[in-house]
């Protein structure tokens, strides 16, 4: 449920929300009893660096929790708002007021870009986005964003096996279902080799740059592998990201299930929240705890930032929305932020936030963006 609440505020602040939504959303602020300041409140500083800040005050200082408890319906909120906005003695902070931005005129939302399919006889064909289904194989439709394969009607014996390639530009993103039931999420500038049915003892995809994310069908019998430059993974049935990094690194993280990561005599048997990388020297793998949501928020198509830097946060919305930052003040860039924010959003509208919760202003002018204080 927080995790839902959280997504729906998200989408809220971007004026994302469908009807759908917006319904929800008024159904859990009654559920927890979410009034409208309680609920503006959380709106401007649910991405303040400061979050993490007072979180940890809070933990060092237990006592103050007890204090907080009259607020039970909103306490059962992600720690992140809730300690933020209750955290001074059960009072509510009172934000500064700032000054508006100056918008002179508004960057363009990003175009996604359409991923392309290139058939076993090198034949090349756009995956336009459509409404309704429609056939592009003799056992592929497409259904708007999505492409599903099915099972042809062959027998195990069959030796012969047919290769498509999905091909996803910079700026795109894509998704397909393979034959035996697998969801495959592509990120952007990604390759990926499959077989437009498995057959024989085992499911193996061949992963040649970028990312992906993949639920994979469970099948005992056939396990099911990613091959990569630098090394394969393993799965019987789980949910995982593989990306492709430079040097020829290979980086694979778990969310549910295990995966077996292996490069020549090296391998390792991960376990949720564990992220491994494949060095490109040397067989040594590598591997960390880690927060998944950060690694894998990508193919629900935002971005999060934790505890980054001002200038590294638009330097990654200036390569996505195509604008140049200029700054008046230099020491703003050093600022951290904790955001989570919709890579389709109008830009002007997350750098409102990102100005609500800090100290940078922003003033946007054709394919500009100054930033002041």
């Amino acid at each position: 449920m927080m995790k839902e609440l959280h997504k729906l505020i998200t989408k809220d602040i971007f004026d994302c929300l469908s009807e759908e939504d917006a319904g929800r959303l008024r159904e859990l602020r009654a559920e927890l009893h979410i009034d409208d300041e309680a609920y503006r409140q959380m709106k401007k500083m649910i991405t303040s660096r400061e979050v993490h800040d007072r979180i940890m005050e809070v933990r060092k200082k237990p006592s103050r929790m007890i204090k907080m408890m009259r607020y039970a319906a909103i306490l059962i909120l992600p720690v992140a708002i809730a300690a933020y906005i209750f955290i001074s003695q059960g009072n509510v902070i009172k934000p500064e007021i700032v000054v508006q931005n100056q918008v002179e005129e508004k960057l363009p939302v990003p175009v996604r870009k359409q991923a392309m399919l290139v058939l076993e006889d090198g034949s090349i064909l756009q995956l336009q986005r459509v409404e309704g289904k429609k056939e592009v194989t003799s056992n592929a439709i497409t259904n708007g964003n999505e492409l599903v394969y099915s099972k042809k009607d062959s027998s195990e014996n069959n030796v012969v096996v047919e290769y498509n390639t999905v091909v996803v530009p910079n700026g795109g993103e894509y998704h397909v279902m393979l034959a035996d039931g697998t969801k495959v999420w592509f990120n952007e500038e990604t390759q990926l080799r499959f077989p437009v049915d498995f057959v024989g003892d085992s499911r193996e995809v061949f992963l040649s740059k970028g990312e992906i994310y993949l639920e994979v069908a469970r099948d005992e019998k056939h396990p099911f592998i990613v091959h990569t430059e630098n090394g394969d993974i393993q799965v019987l049935g789980t949910e995982f990201n593989v990306k492709c990094l430079p040097d020829k690194k290979v980086a694979t993280t778990l969310v549910k299930g295990s995966v077996q990561v292996k490069r020549k005599d090296a391998e390792v048997v991960l376990k949720p929240n564990q992220h491994a990388v494949v060095g490109n020297v040397m067989n040594v793998i590598t591997v960390t705890e880690v927060d998944v949501e950060e690694i894998i928020c990508w193919k629900d198509n935002m971005f999060f930032f934790r505890d980054v830097e001002l200038e590294k946060i638009l330097d990654q919305l200036a390569e996505w929305y195509g604008f140049t930052v200029f700054y008046e003040n230099a020491d703003v860039k050093q600022e951290k932020f904790f955001v989570r924010v919709d890579k389709y959003a109008e830009v002007g509208k997350i750098l409102d936030v990102i100005s609500d919760v800090g100290n940078a202003k922003f003033k946007i002018s054709g394919k500009v963006v100054t930033v002041y204080k």
